[in-house]
């Protein structure tokens, strides 16, 4: 099957991005032809890609930070023959990046398929109204070309590591900064080697931290509450904003694009020039925002809604696949990992925290919650069958 794989390649720090886009290129299922819609060249050579093609696939980064990469290309895959499944990226409500924004995108191509990287009923609830065919749960998967065991556990020089971006208030969620936050204030006091850190890293830099590190800590993905008309995360915005000061540049501001397209040590120096003083960037606004406060003005009077909206994300197959042992809160991870089978499990109170401790440290245990979760994604979780999955839907559809 000739398929057009649609990608925006604007950042080299999401590593999911490379490996969805090296998953289709390498599959002998497909001859793929890839697209870089953030390419100026893209929107002339698009339509008559289209008519050379069975299938369209875009990928998480066409959508997942902004739809402003494909907006010039809507009308052109509106008028398409050809079936098209998109995948969607941060399926949460976040500010410059909005549920709502990409409904929109997908009511103007009208895709036959929606892949979501949420349970099935999540993504339902989400999408299901925008789709000639259905809303599929296609997550994260193991890329086994980057992410494999090159040093032994006895080897590695972290006990813990941890390289993740702390969440948000707007999410109404704070588990991964929790967790992040215990490790690297008590971590030390337990006796283990710990290294916290936001940075991000490209993918080798991540396959290779990994690689130092006998254990990470991490939480599902996502968040309890999704709205489709990201009516709670606006009300916060408004009311953070109006309480600043000096002149901050939103999330969704036009000049967000040439953020996009500098290299990556260049928007190290601006982000750090616009932490503070009179003139900031929103995302930086948020980052400083007190939980407690947000949380109890805008989530705590809010009962969950009866789907499970929180997910497996890659971080979490990358671990696995350097078999690096997980310590993690409880959760269904897309019903695959399973708690003290593939993941040391952590009470959400910390209450079980030095037993989990003491597994981490009995190199038996550890090695067998590694060992155990390399063995499943290996045998069940790889790209080359999530792009079989893919593979079997179009075929149905052409």
């Amino acid at each position: 099957m000739r398929v057009l794989i649609g990608h925006a390649q604007y950042t080299d720090r999401l590593s999911y991005y490379d490996d969805w886009l090296d998953a289709f290129v390498r599959a002998p299922q497909f001859e793929a032809v890839a697209i870089n819609i953030a390419d100026p060249r893209a929107q002339a050579n698009l339509p008559g890609m289209l008519r050379e093609v069975d299938a369209v696939v875009l990928l998480h980064s066409t959508n997942g930070d902004t739809t402003a990469y494909l907006d010039p290309h809507v009308e052109a895959l509106s008028r398409r023959a050809v079936p098209l499944l998109s995948f969607v990226g941060n399926e949460v409500n976040l500010p410059g990046s909005p549920i709502s924004e990409k409904r929109e995108l997908f009511t103007a191509i009208k895709p036959e398929y929606i892949a979501t990287q949420l349970l099935p009923e999540a993504g339902r609830f989400l999408f299901e109204d925008l789709v000639s065919r259905a809303v599929v749960s296609i997550p994260h998967a193991l890329n086994s070309i980057a992410f494999f065991p090159t040093r032994a556990a006895d080897q590695r020089r972290l006990d813990i590591g941890v390289r993740a971006v702390r969440y948000i208030p707007h999410l109404g969620d704070d588990d991964r900064n929790r967790l992040m936050q215990w490790f690297a204030v008590n971590g030390s006091n337990r006796g283990l080697r710990v290294d916290v850190s936001d940075q991000r890293l490209d993918r080798d830099g991540w396959a290779d931290y990994l690689n130092d590190c006998r254990g990470t800590v991490s939480t599902e993905a996502g968040t309890w509450f999704l709205e489709r008309d990201d009516a709670t995360v606006n009300a916060i915005r408004d009311y953070v904003l109006s309480k600043g000061k000096g002149l901050v540049l939103r999330n969704d501001s036009k000049l967000r694009s040439l953020g996009h397209k500098m290299p990556w040590w260049l928007r190290s120096i601006v982000r750090r020039a616009m932490k503070s003083g009179p003139f900031r960037h929103e995302a930086l606004v948020n980052e400083q925002l007190d939980y407690d406060e947000i949380f109890e003005k805008f989530f705590a009077d809010r009962e969950r809604p009866a789907h499970y909206s929180k997910c497996i994300s890659s971080r979490h197959f990358d671990a696995a696949g350097t078999k690096t042992c997980q310590l993690m809160f409880r959760g269904r991870f897309n019903d695959i990992l399973k708690a003290d089978e593939h993941y040391l499990a952590l009470e959400q109170d910390f209450s079980n925290v030095d037993d989990v401790l003491a597994q981490l440290r009995d190199p038996i245990r550890r090695q067998g919650i590694a060992d155990s979760a390399f063995e499943l994604v290996q045998a069940k979780h790889t790209y080359q069958q999530r792009v079989q999955q893919v593979y079997d839907l179009l075929a149905k559809a052409s």
